[in-house]
Formats: structure tokens, C-alpha cells, sequence
């Protein structure tokens, strides 16, 4: 049984002083010395609910105090939008509030130029996976140890989004997101498709070309990154039977593969506030569905985003959510999907675990 240890906010208001709580945790995995990567997502441009660079300062000093050499860090992004570049990215995280002044590290691009990626297997595949291999981003890798600092949100494709999914999607390669997002390679509903073309503009892979008044999909140049499918009036593209599960577990594999590349010296520290339906992607807000709770922490991310996804359960679910306060998994219920799916095959695949104590700090 893994331990998770909870700063609740109705018992310390002060979050700031609050966070030396879990310096003991971060001295298991920090040596004097080592270069930490602290890994975010800096918020897509135009989304208000990213976690703020003030938290993020907090984590960097423990750092440093603990002898760490802290750099912040993310992955561009596979579809087009401010953070799919690396100047592009640098340029959002800046206008996000994210630079070496604020945090008080550098803020590298994980992927991004001079960085060479790694490449590293899950430690086993189960559930049908097929992904063998995955690119480890360059930054990431070269580290001697990680934070992770998550803002647990819903998520759209996976119910939640959380510490697994921050590592899996947010510490790899564009390749790798591909081989994961696969999955989730739209299917054209002709019946609804105007032929208006908008999709086939918004594909900067150049994988969509009108034929006979209708898109057709090059399978070879498609990435899976779903801008057609978002940016399509009717909704004529439509994501294949199954798919939001079939991710989770592309996630939870890739995931593993991160943590086997840092041999396992990860600090996983979810902010249970701001808790959105929609995820940190998206270049607008989206309707709050819980108080804010707490941080919660743990060198488990299976347990840490369990304990998390309990705490949404049972929380005091706010508007149009409250209808969803008897059920479990509130998050994937919102979307559809059973984001437990997640949690599932990362334990089998030996990530962590969903039994978990949990205490308070």
C-alpha cells in the first residue's frame, strides 16, 4: 500500500509555507547536486486555469534548498497552437507568467533543440498495447530526478488529467504522442460532411486533401492530433468505438517507459484546485466542477491520482455537477469515459499502486 500525503486547504490556508511539508519526500529522490527537472504544463494560451508560476516557485526553492539544480520544464505539443513550437512554447509559457524570474530556474523546452530523446520500453505491455518503444524528450531524460507538478483536471479523452498522463503525453517526443494518440485517428461520418473544407485547412501535416467534395485522410501523414476533428462545424469526424479507453493505456505504457528512463527517482505532486471539466489544452476556460481541495503527493502516481480522483468523488461538487455527487470517477463520467482505465494498467504494468494511506501533512 502506497502513501500519499495530503495538504488539505481547509486546514492550511497558507499553501505557500504549507508546501515544506513534503520536503522530507523530495529529499528521497533529490541529491545534493542533481539536476531536477520540475515538469508542468505552462497552460495553452488563452486558458486561465493552468497552476500558477507562484506554486511553481515554492517547489523550485525547496529544490534548491535541498542541494538541486532545478530547471522547469514541458513537451511541445502535437497539434498547432500556441505551444507547438519551442519558441512558440517559450513565448506562451512567458506570456503565461513562466519565465526564469518568476520560477526562479530556467525554463527548457524538453524537446526542443540540443536535446536528443531516449529511447526506453514500458517495463511490460498489457491490454493490447502495441506501443513498444517511446521517445523520452531530451531534457527529461538527462536529468538525475523529476517533480512533477500537476494540476488534476477533467479531461476530455481521458476523464482526468493527472500525474500519468502529465509524464506519458507530457515528457515524450511528437512521435511518441502520435503512436499514442493513434488510438483516437478520427473516422469521417460522410452523412454530416458539408464539404466545407475547414478541416483540411486546419491540417498542417498536410494529411487531408478535398476529393469529389469530401475530405480524404492520408494515413501515412496523419498524426492523430484531432484538428480536424475539433475544428469541423458538423462534427463529422468522429472518434472510433472505444478509443478514449484504448489512450489509457497507450498513457499508463508510456508513463512507465519515463520513469524506467529516470530509474524511478520521481516525486509526483498533484494541485487539487481549480479542478476544471476540460484540461489546460484547451485555449479558453471551462466550467469548474469541485472546491478547491488540496495538494497531494506521493513517489506513486498511480496512488497519487487515485487518492486525487477519490477526493473529487467526495467532494461538495459545485452547479450543473452536483448531479453526479453519488457516483464514482465524477471526471470520467463527465466525458464518457471510465478513467479508471488509466489507473488499471499502470498497476499491472507495475507503475504503482491503487491501494493507498493517506496522510495529512
Amino acid at each position: 500500500m502506497s502513501s500519499v500525503y495530503l495538504l488539505r486547504y481547509s486546514k492550511n490556508p497558507n499553501v505557500f509555507e504549507g508546501l515544506r511539508g513534503f520536503v522530507n519526500l523530495l529529499s528521497e529522490v533529490i541529491s545534493k547536486g542533481d539536476r531536477v527537472a520540475v515538469k508542468l504544463h505552462m497552460g495553452e494560451l488563452g486558458n486561465p486555469h493552468y497552476l500558477r508560476p507562484a506554486l511553481v516557485r515554492r517547489v523550485v526553492d525547496l529544490v534548491k534548498e535541498l542541494g538541486g539544480k532545478p530547471f522547469v520544464t514541458d513537451t511541445t505539443t502535437l497539434y498547432p497552437l500556441g505551444r507547438f513550437t519551442e519558441k512558440g512554447y517559450l513565448e506562451t509559457a512567458a506570456y503565461n507568467g513562466f519565465t526564469r524570474e518568476t520560477v526562479n530556474a530556467p525554463v527548457v523546452i524538453a524537446d526542443g533543440a540540443g536535446y536528443e530523446a531516449v529511447l526506453e520500453r514500458p517495463a511490460r505491455t498489457v491490454m493490447g498495447c502495441q506501443l513498444r518503444e517511446v521517445e523520452v524528450a531530451g531534457a527529461v531524460a538527462e536529468a538525475d530526478c523529476m517533480v512533477v507538478l500537476t494540476h488534476f483536471k477533467g479531461h476530455l479523452l481521458t476523464g482526468f488529467g493527472g500525474a500519468l498522463k502529465n509524464v506519458g503525453m507530457g515528457c515524450v517526443t511528437k512521435k511518441s504522442k502520435s503512436d499514442q494518440h493513434v488510438v483516437n485517428r478520427p473516422i469521417l461520418d460522410e452523412s454530416l460532411c458539408t464539404g466545407c473544407g475547414k478541416c483540411v485547412q486546419s491540417c498542417v501535416y498536410g494529411a487531408l486533401k478535398m476529393k469529389g467534395g469530401k475530405p480524404t485522410m492520408d494515413l501515412e501523414k496523419c498524426v492523430s492530433c484531432n484538428m480536424c476533428r475539433i475544428t469541423c462545424p458538423n462534427e463529422a469526424w468522429k472518434l472510433p468505438e472505444g478509443s478514449k479507453e484504448k489512450l489509457q493505456v497507450y498513457v499508463a505504457h508510456a508513463a512507465s517507459a519515463v520513469s524506467r528512463a529516470l530509474e524511478g527517482r520521481v516525486v509526483y505532486v498533484n494541485f487539487i484546485q481549480d479542478i476544471t471539466a476540460l484540461c489546460d489544452c484547451r485555449p479558453s476556460g471551462s466550467p469548474r466542477v469541485a472546491e478547491d481541495i488540496g495538494v497531494a503527493a506521493s513517489p506513486d502516481p498511480v496512488a497519487v491520482d487515485k487518492a486525487s480522483m477519490d477526493l473529487v468523488d467526495s467532494s461538495e461538487l459545485l452547479g450543473e455537477f452536483r448531479k453526479f455527487a453519488g457516483l464514482r470517477d465524477v471526471l470520467g463520467n463527465l466525458h464518457g469515459v471510465d478513467s479508471t482505465v488509466q489507473l488499471k494498467t499502470a498497476e499491472k504494468v507495475g507503475l504503482g499502486s491503487t491501494d493507498y494511506t493517506l496522510i495529512e501533512v
